[in-house]
Parts: structure tokens; C-alpha cells; sequence
């Protein structure tokens, strides 16, 4: 039954959380409230991205692909395969032939045979500029200097030998096409092309700029990818408004890119058939000086033939010497291999011409080849850059890796050097019973055929090295050559996308800006996070001409409002029914206190209880201008003086019955004092006696202290904050009047909301129903729609 009960209530639907939701209508309805905002910007940005996408000219993409070939199908005795040393693999390989292919260097070459640093156009009546690649009727050829920045100037071709000059002097002038000119950037001069006659009378437009801010401008234009991380064949892509200069960019790269390759591998095989050669010409020498030995030694003992011993001693010397020679040589390649590790700037690399471990001849082969690839990308890149990290680490292991092989071979070679050294040294023995002619002889003709054997294998090895490169293929094979992709209709719709998107995205990023750095009071929960004081009514603002707007049936929300807050304050004074002195104060000017204590009086007295409202802001009094009372009539400053009584200061509200006001009075230089008085108190228990309800407006208590003075003599204190003015540096101040009890029973109530500016609880500019008394300031407050439209952000 337990279990059956648990896996009911995991099973149970998880419950709303109507605090999210309301959360959540909060941020819609923020933004939500601006939609006159959201509304013009659409308009305007996609209206500007719809026009774009009709005036700019579409850009066709260009795309070709490549295969990069591997060197393992050609196998060579000095270029093994790469994976023998298992340090790399093909994708770092191919994202390296990526790197180069977009390297600044190949890019520059391109540039400059293009000459795409040179811009030619007129203008059209299609267009307003009419690119005229390939087609310019001038060509522009700088002679001396160095181009910097961009140089703008006209050229009017006047016939097919003359035109004038205009922006490259400070007048224009005219020129014949053989006339050399000379300005800022250099001396150049223009040469007339085939297409001159077609463009006689016209203006053209030149721009020289700097080939290598063009080159960078290309560079990330350009884009190269990765087919299929399962192969190696790489794409191209370029868009450009002119298909056919987009076509030749796309593949004088794959050339330049090409030439590279091929200029890299020639190097090698030049190096290697260096040292050959080097070797064959040392060994020329030495092998005629040994054939000039045994013939004059022949000559000279006469010596035809040697005996059948000494034949079978010589041969069997011969290959025990030739053995010998073999090692001596792979010792020797070996030692030239083990100084060119061990001495990283070393430029010559060594031959592996000898060496029976392909092992080690592959793994030479790899350093060499990794150490290229560095220098050819140290051509572009600073060597500070993360890009040389795996690379120095394959050198790194290549290094290593030869080093330890090494080891190993030369422990072989030289326990085989051993072992022939002591079958030499038998073998000597035995040639000391032959004669000694015949035993001069034979060391002769030994040298002899040393020297022969070795000229003939290193001859041998150098033509199996220039037959294998002497047709060098490159590294990549073009698959698609540069070809225009046909433009998609939907492409047109970019630019409007992208301003609607903009309409959307600037309107939102306004009001989150705006929210996030507006440091003002703007919802509830502002409040109740700083401060436990209860909020006791929430006034909805709404625009009207009349102050008074609990008897205002257009503003119905609002006056029921007022009854609520009525009601609300009956339960605060605990049902007390007569003698209630209700106090309202604010922090600061403008929070729409008088507005709340005028129509909370008027809502109390239409309730039928007998009700004054007592004008206590001495300073800055609004209660009689809103009330439409006699405001030159003796107020609260004169009784407190002395100078009328209790009765003489009443004065009876004609529009709203059970109504009676107290006004300030004649203004006096020290309120605070005046309320200081005895006077202030008698005064209070007066009008308990005589009335209901008393309603005290008094003046912001972070200004003043006439609230705290007034606030022994009041029973509940309604203290006024209003959205959006308020400033949320207030919060503390309203904390500490309220952990210091300078106010009985206070409650906050929270004007001028207006619903879905910020989203459940917004806030209005205005912030409060307050009356708007001059007439220019009632305009001002009714200007339409778009007016209001710029009030709400």
C-alpha cells in the first residue's frame, strides 16, 4: 500500500509555480508595453534591409576543391613514409595545408598577380559603380615607391593617346599615355589597353591601395574547409560580386599554393644531389690516383698475373675490404646524421645515401621534412604563436627517435668493423707467404677496386634520386576548379532578416539597458526585498485633467482603487470610528502625496463620515490648489501663532459634501517649531473630538522632519512611494524608520503603476495621477500618440 502511494504521488504532475509564471509574465509584459517601439524599428530596419537587398549588387560564391596526395605512394630511398614514427596523424596534417592555403603569403602572391590592389570603375546609369576588372580601358603601373593607404583619382580619357588628370594633383591636368608622373606615393605612369577606344570621353575611377591591407582583407574572405574529417580533400569558397574575379582568385591560389609545394620538394632533391655530387668528385679523384698506382706498379715489375693463391687471397681480401667499406661508410653517414640533430641550425641536410636501416632513413627524412614545414610557415606566422606547438613537439620526437636509433645502429656497425678487422688481420697473415711484389700488388689493386665500388654505388644512387624527381609532383590534386555556385532566391531575404532581427534586437537591448542602469524603484518586489514594511494599496496611474478622481467615472479602476484603500484603513484604526488620524508622507517631491491624502478624504467623505484634511506641508502647500479652496484664507500657521481659532481655519468643501479642509495658512519661516508647540496638540484633540476622520498631508520626511513631529499625534501612517521616480537609494532610509518605530502602524502605498510596462507591475514616467495645472502643461501631457509613444520609454 506504502509503495503503491509512493509511486502514485511520483507519477503526480508537477505543480505550477505561480510565482515563475508570474515571473514570467513580469519580463513579457516589460516588453510587451513598449511595442510602439518595437513596431518603428521594425519598420525602419527592415524597410532599410529590404531596400539594401535591392540597391546592392548580390555577391556569387565561388567555390573549387583539392585532394592533398600522399608521399607514401611514392617511396623513394631517401623519402620514406611519414607514419613509420606514428608522431602525427592525416587531419593535423590537412588542417596544417588549410593554414597555408589561407597564409598571408600565398594570399599577397595573389594579390599581386591580379593586381587586385588596383581598382578600375565609371559610373553607370545602372549602377552607381561599375567595376571594370579586366575591362578598364588604363592600366596603372608603379614604377618606383611604396604604396600606402589609398590614393583616389579620375581619369578622363580624352582620345587613344592623351587623358586628363584629376584628385593625383592639386589641378587637374592632361597627360599623354608615354608621360611618366610622379606624386606621393611613387613614380608610376598609365598604359592605354585594347579596350581604350571603347571608353573614350568616359570618366574612370582609380584606387590604388596597400597590397598588404588588400591582402588582409582577402585573407579573411577566403575561406577553407574540410570536406570530411575521412579524407583529405579540401574546399574553397570566396564570394565576390564579380564571378569571374572571384573564379581567378579562387584558383591562382590552388596555383600559388601548388608552386609552393613544388619549390619546397625541388630544394630537397637539389640538397641531396649537392652532397652526392660533392662525394663522387672527392672519390674521382681518389679512384685515378689508385688506377695510376697499380699500372705503374705493373709497369714497373712487370707484373702480368698473379698466382691462383694469390688470387683466392685477393678475392676473399677484396670482400672482407669491401665489407669493411660499407661499414666505414654507414659509420660515416651515420656520424654526418648524429651532427645534424645534435646541431638544430645546421641548413645542409645529410644524405642517407648507404644506410641499410630504412628505419633510420625514414625517420631522417621526417625531421627534414618537418623542419621545412616550419620554416614555411614561419614565413607567416610569428614563431610565438600556439599554431608551432604541435610541430615542435613532432621535431621534438623526431629528434629522439633518431637518436636513439642511432644508438643502436652505430653498437652494429662497429661490432661488425670488429669482427672484419679480425678476419682482415687472418686474412694479412696469409698474404705474407705470397711475394711480396705479388703481396704489393694486390693492396694496390684492393685500393683500387675500393675506391671503384663506391663511385659506382653512389653514382648508382644518384640517378635513382633525380629519375625519382625528375617529374616532382605536387601534393594536391585539383578536383573542381573555381566555379560559380548559382545564387539562391532566398538570399535576397538576408538583408530584411537581418533588419528585422536589428528591429527586434535594438528595442529589447534599449529597455534591458535601460532597466538594468535605471536606478528606480519600478516593481513591488523592490520594495519587500529591502524593507518588512506591509504594502498596503497599489494605485494604478491613469491620465486625467481632474485631480480628483474617485467621483471620475472614466476612471473607474482608479476610484475603486481609492475604496479599497478606504476599506483597508478601517481595518488599520482596528474599527475605531471616530477621532482616526490617518498621516501620509513620502521620501522626496513629487510622489503624488497630496494626490493620495485629497482623494482619500474625498473617498471617505462620500462614504458619509464627517472628514477634514489638514494642509500640514507649511512649505510647499497643494491641498487647497487641488481642492479648488481659497488659498489667502487663515490657515493651520495662524491658529498655531495664535492669531484665529479651530473654527475660523475650517473651510467646507462645496463639490464634496462631508468634506472640510484646513489649510497651511500664511507661510511661515520655521514650521517646525510652530509644530513643536502645545498648540499642534490641542489643535489634534479638537478635531477628534469634532471629527471622524482627520487626514494629515505632510511634507517628505527624508527632507524634513515635520512628519516625524506629527507622528506621536496620528494613529496609522500611510507613507507614499511611486514607481519609477522613487530612487531605489531611499530603501535604506525607509529601513531605518522602520527598525526605529518613528511612525505608528506604517504602511506603504505604492503609486503610479501602470501594468505592463514592467511587466505585472510597471511603472509610468509621470508615476502618479497628480493634477497638471497650467495649460501648457496639459498640452504637453495630450501631444497623441506619438508623444505618449516616447513617454513610455
Amino acid at each position: 500500500m506504502c509503495a503503491q502511494t509512493s509511486a502514485t504521488s511520483r507519477n503526480k504532475p508537477k505543480p505550477v509555480n505561480n510565482e515563475e509564471l508570474l515571473n514570467f509574465r513580469e519580463i513579457i509584459g516589460k516588453y510587451l508595453y513598449h511595442w510602439p517601439l518595437y513596431i518603428l524599428l521594425l519598420v525602419i530596419c527592415g524597410g532599410a534591409g529590404f531596400i539594401y537587398s535591392k540597391i546592392v549588387k548580390p555577391g556569387y560564391e565561388i567555390k573549387a576543391s583539392i585532394v592533398l596526395t600522399d608521399d607514401r605512394d611514392n617511396k623513394t630511398s631517401h623519402k620514406d613514409v611519414l607514419d613509420q614514427l606514428e608522431v602525427t596523424d592525416a587531419p593535423q596534417v590537412v588542417e596544417n595545408e588549410i593554414e597555408i592555403l589561407k597564409s598571408r603569403n600565398l594570399v599577397g602572391k595573389v594579390v599581386y598577380d591580379l593586381k587586385l590592389y588596383i581598382n578600375y570603375s565609371r559610373d553607370s546609369k545602372l549602377v552607381k559603380k561599375e567595376d571594370l576588372y579586366k575591362k578598364s580601358p588604363v592600366e596603372f603601373e608603379l614604377l618606383s615607391g611604396q604604396l600606402l593607404g589609398d590614393h583616389k583619382f579620375q581619369v578622363v580619357i580624352q582620345d587613344t593617346s592623351t587623358f586628363l588628370l584629376k584628385g593625383a594633383f592639386d589641378k587637374a591636368k592632361l597627360f599623354h599615355f608615354s608621360n611618366v608622373l610622379s606624386n606621393s606615393f611613387g613614380t608610376w605612369k598609365l598604359n592605354p589597353t585594347k579596350d581604350i577606344k571603347d571608353y573614350i570621353g568616359s570618366t574612370i575611377n582609380i584606387t590604388v591601395s596597400d597590397p598588404n591591407a588588400v591582402a588582409n582583407g582577402f585573407q579573411g574572405a577566403i575561406s577553407v574547409t574540410l570536406v570530411d574529417k575521412q579524407a583529405s580533400t579540401i574546399e574553397l569558397s570566396y564570394t565576390d560580386q564579380l564571378p569571374q574575379r572571384g573564379k581567378d582568385v579562387v584558383n591562382d591560389l590552388i596555383y600559388r599554393y601548388n608552386e609552393e609545394n613544388m619549390n619546397a620538394k625541388n630544394l630537397l632533391t637539389q640538397n641531396t644531389l649537392d652532397f652526392i655530387d660533392k662525394r663522387l668528385a672527392s672519390l674521382k679523384g681518389e679512384l685515378s690516383t689508385a688506377e695510376n698506382d697499380v699500372q705503374s706498379y705493373r709497369s714497373s715489375r712487370g707484373i702480368n698475373d698473379i698466382s691462383k693463391q694469390s688470387d683466392s687471397y685477393l678475392q676473399n681480401t677484396q670482400v672482407n675490404d669491401r665489407d669493411m667499406q660499407d661499414v666505414d661508410i654507414q659509420l660515416g653517414t651515420v656520424q654526418a646524421i648524429e651532427s645534424y640533430v645534435n646541431s638544430p641550425g645546421r641548413s645542409s641536410v645529410p644524405s642517407t645515401a648507404g644506410i641499410t636501416d630504412q628505419g633510420l632513413s625514414s625517420l631522417v627524412q621526417k625531421l627534414v621534412d618537418l623542419q621545412q614545414e616550419r620554416e614555411r610557415m614561419l614565413a607567416n606566422t610569428p614563431e610565438s604563436n600556439p599554431i608551432f606547438d604541435p610541430i615542435n613537439s613532432q621535431i621534438k620526437a623526431a629528434r629522439s627517435a633518431i637518436k636513439e636509433n642511432i644508438a643502436s645502429t652505430k653498437s652494429t656497425l662497429l661490432a661488425k668493423k670488429r669482427q672484419l678487422q679480425s678476419y682482415g688481420n687472418k686474412a694479412q697473415t696469409q698474404i705474407r707467404d705470397v711475394p711480396k711484389q705479388e703481396q704489393e700488388l694486390v693492396s694496390l689493386m684492393r685500393a683500387q677496386q675500393l675506391k671503384e665500388t663506391l663511385y659506382n654505388y653512389l653514382q648508382q644512387k644518384r640517378e635513382e634520386v633525380a629519375l625519382s624527381y625528375a617529374s616532382t609532383q605536387v601534393d594536391a590534386r585539383t578536383v573542381d576548379t573555381a566555379y560559380v555556385v548559382p545564387p539562391k532566391g532566398s538570399k535576397r531575404l538576408i538583408p530584411l532578416a537581418a533588419g528585422l532581427a536589428l528591429g527586434l534586437f535594438i528595442p529589447t537591448g534599449l529597455i534591458l539597458g535601460r532597466h538594468t542602469f535605471r536606478n528606480r524603484i519600478s516593481t513591488n518586489k523592490d520594495i519587500t526585498r529591502a524593507v518588512s514594511i506591509p504594502i498596503l494599496s497599489e494605485l494604478t496611474f491613469e491620465k486625467s485633467k481632474n485631480p480628483i478622481v474617485v467621483h471620475d467615472r472614466g476612471k473607474f479602476a482608479l476610484a475603486e482603487e481609492f475604496r479599497t484603500l478606504r476599506t483597508k484603513l478601517h481595518y488599520l484604526h482596528e474599527k475605531t470610528d471616530k477621532g482616526r488620524v490617518t498621516l501620509l508622507t513620502s521620501s522626496i517631491a513629487t510622489e503624488g502625496k497630496s494626490f493620495v491624502a485629497t482623494n482619500l478624504a474625498v473617498a471617505l467623505a462620500a462614504s458619509g463620515r464627517k472628514t477634514i484634511i489638514l494642509e500640514m506641508d507649511l512649505r510647499k502647500p497643494r491641498v487647497t490648489a487641488v481642492l479648488d479652496i481659497q488659498k489667502d484664507h487663515v490657515g493651520i500657521s495662524n491658529y498655531l501663532i495664535g492669531e484665529a481659532t479651530e473654527t475660523k481655519i475650517i473651510q467646507k468643501s462645496e463639490l464634496y459634501p462631508n468634506l472640510d479642509v484646513m489649510g497651511s495658512g500664511t507661510i511661515d519661516t520655521n514650521p517646525s517649531e510652530l509644530l513643536e508647540q502645545e498648540s499642534t496638540v490641542k489643535l489634534f484633540d479638537w478635531l477628534r473630538e469634532h471629527y471622524d476622520d482627520i487626514i494629515v498631508d505632510t511634507p517628505p520626511v527624508s527632507i524634513v522632519t515635520d512628519a516625524i513631529i506629527l507622528s506621536r499625534l496620528v494613529d496609522v501612517t500611510l507613507y507614499v512611494v511611486r514607481q519609477g521616480y522613487t530612487p531605489k537609494t531611499i530603501l535604506p532610509f525607509m529601513k531605518n524608520l522602520e527598525e526605529e518605530q518613528h511612525f505608528p502602524k506604517l504602511n506603504i502605498v505604492f503609486n503610479g503603476i501602470e501594468k505592463g510596462r514592467y511587466g505585472y507591475s510597471g511603472y509610468t514616467s509621470y508615476g502618479y495621477g497628480d493634477y497638471i495645472e497650467s495649460k501648457e502643461a496639459r498640452k504637453k501631457y495630450s501631444r497623441g500618440i506619438f508623444s505618449d509613444f516616447f513617454k513610455r520609454f
